[in-house]
């Protein structure tokens, strides 16, 4: 082919390539239309940059290309072993002497013996690559042949660059700045704005005892010992805390003395009476005195017994750590432990005030134990305290309990967790946007 009609030539394969839509148009040409420049029996396109592994994209002859064919399989490997040679950045006949044995042994399965590789780089940016043109033919390739393609590879690496840019994300950013895209994605906001949600809350919560018996001091005076550990099944009558006797036992004692001192001056009385008239008249008086002293002696002893509290019902103790309760001054009706039925569990949220929603009797709660989270419990709400309250972690919030419902089974008091409470339904913009709205209600005050 003379040199004008190799210009020509080329000037008709560069206006092809102007006209290509689509990095798969741009493909076929490079493996099909270079041969109308240069003879050759075989051509294929492996994509990919100076820092990826070439990956096959076309070949001479085919209109689809499969990557698990050993054929495509082997050209990958050529490309890797050729690309990470020092003159892999550089067009050059391929020297096939240098291959590792596995390569070499299915080239000429593959390939025709002479193969030319042509990198495509950025004319911009001649250290950077689009891709790899793989050439190969029976005969040696010329000086004229390996120029002209050089020259047609800088045509086929700046189209290519275009479409590889268009097909990353600067594409699709470029697409989403359409104003239909626009005008879409604000209806679509908009119409899911509208969609009706549950609002939730999610507060820290601790099962509780339902309906538990107060275990409180009947006198005024310290703690001995408990008798119970946390969490000690117990029965009726079984003594559960030790006061301290001492005081009570004293004042007993002295009025037991004065009750038979008492007595004794009562039966002198009456005795002498028999005899001298005016001892009768001092009976009246020292049976006074007897019947006082009887009264406070049993008083005292009633005191005594209660210094020995008893449970009057069975089931398991609730307290904190016994030890903490010896020599302990409490007051009447302090309470001290409660005794609680461990089938009778109530869940007890404190609900923060920043955090608070609408709730009626019955919403639904779902409770996740800190110990097993993956297997919630169902409760329904059966009431909230009015006023919120100081809770022990200094957070204002409201106290809230809700029974367990029925077909679920109770967990073991003093077990703590996180409830989720499901309020009324409200749009997702109202959702989302709660939390901000409330901030600037509260700061701005709007």
């Amino acid at each position: 082919m003379s040199i004008d009609q190799s210009v020509a030539q080329l000037l008709q394969i560069e206006q092809q390539v102007r006209r290509c839509e689509t990095s798969t148009d741009l493909s076929f040409i490079m493996v099909n239309m270079t041969r109308t420049l240069v003879p050759y029996q075989q051509a294929m396109f492996l994509s990919g940059n100076e820092l990826e592994k070439l990956k096959l994209k076309a070949v001479s002859d085919l209109s689809l290309v499969d990557r698990s064919t050993p054929f495509s399989a082997w050209l990958e490997q050529v490309s890797a072993f050729v690309s990470a040679s020092k003159i892999g950045v550089k067009a050059h006949t391929i020297d096939t002497k240098s291959w590792p044995a596995e390569l070499l042994n299915d080239l000429s399965e593959f390939s025709p013996p002479y193969m030319l590789w042509l990198p495509l780089l950025i004319p911009a940016k001649p250290t950077q690559r689009v891709g790899v043109l793989l050439l190969a033919k029976s005969e040696p390739w010329t000086e004229k042949e390996i120029g002209l393609l050089q020259h047609l590879a800088s045509s086929y690496a700046h189209a290519m660059q275009l479409f590889t840019q268009r097909s990353g994300w600067r594409a699709w950013l470029s697409g989403l700045n359409s104003k239909k895209v626009r005008l879409g994605a604000l209806i679509a906001i908009v119409l899911l704005g509208l969609v009706p949600v549950r609002l939730t809350v999610l507060a820290p919560a601790e099962i509780i005892a339902k309906e538990s018996l107060l275990v409180t001091s009947a006198i005024a005076g310290a703690v001995r010992e408990v008798l119970v550990k946390p969490g000690d099944q117990v029965v009726i009558d079984q003594p559960l805390v030790q006061m301290d006797r001492t005081e009570f036992q004293g004042a007993f004692d002295v009025a037991q003395r004065e009750l038979e001192r008492t007595q004794a001056e009562l039966r002198t009385a009456e005795q002498a009476g028999y005899v001298d008239r005016r001892k009768k008249s001092e009976l009246a008086e020292l049976e006074s005195q007897v019947e006082l002293k009887t009264i406070e002696r049993d008083y005292l002893k009633t005191k005594l017994s209660q210094t020995q509290i008893l449970a009057k019902k069975s089931g398991i103790a609730i307290l904190d750590d016994p030890e903490k309760w010896k020599g302990r001054p409490v007051v009447v009706g302090e309470r001290i432990l409660s005794i609680a039925d461990p089938s009778k569990v109530q869940l007890q949220i404190m609900l923060p005030v920043a955090d608070a929603i609408s709730l009626t009797n019955g919403n639904d709660v779902t409770f996740y134990l800190d110990t097993d989270p993956l297997n919630p419990i169902p409760f329904s709400l059966d009431y909230s305290s009015f006023e919120p309250s100081l809770t022990p972690d200094q957070v204002i919030a409201y106290r809230i309990v809700a029974d367990i419902q029925h077909e679920a089974l109770p967990p073991r008091i003093g077990l703590r967790g996180t409830a989720k409470l499901y309020g009324e339904k409200v749009s997702l913009a109202y959702y989302l946007l709660r939390r901000p709205i409330t901030f600037v209600r509260q700061h701005l005050g709007i």
